[in-house]
């Protein structure tokens, strides 16, 4: 079967057309991805970024409600550059994670040690992720699960949760 000159005219009127399409197409989206502006949208929300302007860039916004992961005082700092941030020493916070380490006891089990710890001695959630911080690298467990392992859940609510709420987020140097 031979192929007319007809259909061969037919053929490349119909390649010529899909390559001017799509160049056209390739061309006009790289034109609106230049022409969109490069600040403004700011939404604020658990762990999603935002576009503070030209020049500064895209930051990730703090879990303001997890203060017990270890990396919320880093996030924090990095959220607040060029401001620094109070932070607790480490000798500190080894000693406050051997007390809450300490707590949990065979029969009996220290409530009173946790309540103080988290209603009494911290000043900002960056404390609680200092202690978490020094809590993981002194035994290698999650001071979270391990306060849950000995609390009843009225008693993380009423010893740990409701304290810890009631701090600041952070305090500036």
């Amino acid at each position: 079967m031979e192929i007319s000159k007809t259909t061969w005219w037919m053929i490349g009127g119909a390649t010529v057309a899909g390559l001017s399409i799509g160049a056209f197409w390739f061309f006009n989206n790289r034109l609106i991805q230049k022409k969109k502006p490069k600040a403004s949208n700011v939404s604020l929300g658990e762990g999603k970024t935002i576009n503070l302007s030209a020049t500064a860039g895209t930051r990730q916004v703090p879990n303001w409600n997890n203060p017990f992961d270890m990396n919320y005082i880093n996030e924090v700092a990095q959220w607040l550059q060029p401001k620094s941030i109070v932070k607790m020493d480490k000798t500190t916070a080894l000693n406050f994670a051997k007390t809450i380490k300490n707590a949990k006891g065979i029969f009996n089990d220290d409530d009173e040690a946790v309540r103080l710890i988290f209603s009494k001695r911290l000043r900002d959630k960056t404390n609680v992720s200092s202690i978490s911080k020094a809590f993981w690298n002194h035994y290698q467990k999650d001071m979270w699960q391990y306060l849950s392992s000995f609390l009843s859940q009225n008693e993380m609510q009423k010893y740990v949760v409701q304290p810890v709420k009631q701090l600041p987020n952070y305090t500036i140097a």
